[in-house]
């Protein structure tokens, strides 16, 4: 006959499991679904009535932009191109935004 702790060890290690899985899967679920949401085209609305005349492009930091924490206009002197792939960084950032490379000290 099957023993009754067989069952109750499954069950046990079945819900270890869900409880594990599960946070992961609804954090991924939930960045894929704010990725769907974004609305570039509000996004550079607003850009263009707080005087930017550039759109926002995937690779901008559009949290950053939002905040003013970064300048939209890529001729900010607080930016630094990086040699490796020319994106543009914040001066004062040890690795590029794009490549990860590592950025020279100014």
């Amino acid at each position: 006959m099957d023993d009754p702790g067989q069952y109750a060890l499954v069950g046990r290690l079945a819900v270890a499991a869900a409880v594990m899985v599960a946070p992961t899967l609804c954090f991924l679920g939930l960045v894929r679904g704010l990725e769907r949401l974004r609305d570039d085209d509000l996004i550079n609305e607003w850009a263009r009535t707080h005087g930017h005349d550039r759109d926002m492009t995937d690779h901008d930091d559009v949290f950053a932009a939002l905040s003013n924490e970064l300048d939209v206009d890529a001729g900010n002197a607080s930016t630094v191109r990086c040699p490796a792939c020319g994106t543009m960084n914040r001066a004062g950032v040890t690795y590029c935004h794009g490549c990860q490379s590592r950025l020279e000290s100014f």
